[in-house]
């Protein structure tokens, strides 16, 4: 999934029945989803919309986590078919690619059209891979179909997850915004970034909720953010169809034993 409990919580909940670890008490649990949009810090480019999808009231095994990150990849490509979103990032765990390789694939062969409109974001602990040559194909494969592909970092210091980073090589990075207010340590996560091999000029940085997190952000470097005070999140789009009325003078309408 995306994250735990998500950089911010104000989206729609998705039905987690199916998902609860206690089935006798399923509305305890649920899936959470928000569209957050991923802005330049220097201009007013709109990169993509990140679905950003978390559970609340239970802690996903690594199948639950990847049906519903399989779920959120089906979503993504239908709001792109029915242009809800110019683009979308959805976040694929490595777990998830190692053991539904093939659904992973499927889904991006059934809307190879949208393909280009897609950006993925990687996670994951490296040291828990079987097989992570299965990873490494996946991440080439998206290259060869020029999908972006990020990596995103959950660590509290870019330095302790560089083995993951040279292994995806990713063509940027999420992180979560410094707690810090001092203009030094921002600066040191972006020399962190640098040093593991990534470009700070198209790093995200999630979670700026202030003005003052804004132009740390900005002076340290970093190229792109995600949070309130850069746009709010809003609810996934639906994608149900809209009811239909029966064409007029059929048998639904008006019959001898129904008044017209």
């Amino acid at each position: 999934m995306s994250g735990d409990k998500g950089d911010a919580k104000p989206g729609a909940g998705w039905p987690a029945a199916t998902l609860s670890l206690d089935r006798n008490r399923p509305g305890e649990t649920s899936v959470r989803a928000a569209m957050w949009p991923t802005l330049a810090l220097d201009t007013d480019e709109r990169w993509f919309d990140e679905l950003y999808v978390w559970t609340e009231g239970f802690q996903p095994g690594t199948m639950q986590r990847a049906r519903i990150q399989l779920n959120a990849l089906n979503k993504a490509f239908v709001l792109l078919e029915r242009e809800k979103v110019r683009r979308i990032g959805v976040t694929l765990s490595f777990g998830t690619v190692e053991r539904c390789l093939d659904l992973v694939t499927d889904a991006f062969d059934a809307h190879r059209f949208h393909v280009h409109r897609i950006v993925v974001l990687l996670r994951g602990q490296l040291e828990r891979l079987r097989s992570p040559y299965r990873v490494q194909g996946f991440i080439d494969w998206l290259h060869s179909q020029h999908v972006p592909v990020g990596y995103r970092v959950a660590a509290p210091r870019v330095s302790m997850e560089i083995k993951a980073i040279d292994f995806v090589r990713p063509d940027f990075a999420k992180l979560l915004a410094p707690t810090s207010r001092r203009p030094e340590y921002w600066e040191d996560v972006a020399l962190e970034g640098r040093a593991a091999g990534l470009r700070v000029d198209r790093a995200i940085v999630a979670g700026i909720e202030t003005r003052e997190q804004r132009a740390l952000a900005v002076h340290a470097g970093f190229g792109f953010a995600q949070g309130s005070a850069i746009r709010p999140a809003y609810d996934p789009p639906s994608i149900r169809a809209p009811a239909t009325l029966p064409p007029l003078g059929g048998p639904e309408t008006a019959t001898h034993d129904t008044p017209p």
